[in-house]
């Protein structure tokens, strides 16, 4: 198996497997409804190979995972480009910022797998993955190919991504 398929969970900050999510959503010009949907599709597709559970956390919760629609410079060192450049990133489990999904507002963002807009979850996973502690691959077949490319949903995660999250799963650690 490829060190690109290498995942860290072990770095978690909680050694609980259900994990949340929260969207900021103050510079963010699409349906919320449409998108929180899309957003746990994506973590529910990463949940069918894991034994994690994602859910949507309260106003009130601190959250595994913060997700933010943002343009140009954001408060961190990856700005984004405009439209049609760089669509999202996210900060693998080892980084300051783990647990921080990036989405680029100024895209067009779409819940539809053709060639008009980008589509949402799979963006979404794809940046889930990289939370998650994979890396870019070059199966242009892959959710987690570096490039964006319109996939179904029931062929986004690849066997040898599927093979990874079947294995026996290490145990969580807590970090001071």
């Amino acid at each position: 198996m490829s060190n690109n398929y290498i995942y860290t969970f072990c770095v978690s900050r909680s050694t609980n497997r259900t994990l949340t999510w929260k969207l900021d959503h103050d510079h963010f010009f699409y349906d919320l409804t449409k998108t929180n949907q899309q957003i746990q599709q994506a973590f529910d597709d990463w949940a069918s190979y894991t034994k994690l559970t994602f859910r949507q956390a309260t106003a009130q919760e601190k959250a595994d995972f913060n997700l933010v629609f943002a343009y140009g410079n954001h408060s961190d060192e990856y700005p984004f480009d405009g439209r049609d450049g760089v669509l999202a990133h996210a900060f693998p489990p080892e980084h300051y910022y783990r647990g921080y999904v990036h989405f680029d507002s100024t895209e067009i963002w779409s819940d539809k797998y053709d060639d008009i807009g980008n589509n949402l979850r799979l963006v979404a996973s794809h940046e889930i993955g990289h939370s998650l502690g994979l890396e870019h691959n070059n199966d242009d077949k892959s959710i987690m190919y570096a490039f964006y490319h319109v996939i179904l949903p029931k062929n986004m995660l690849p066997k040898q991504v599927r093979e990874i999250f079947i294995a026996p799963f290490p145990p969580l650690l807590q970090t001071p």
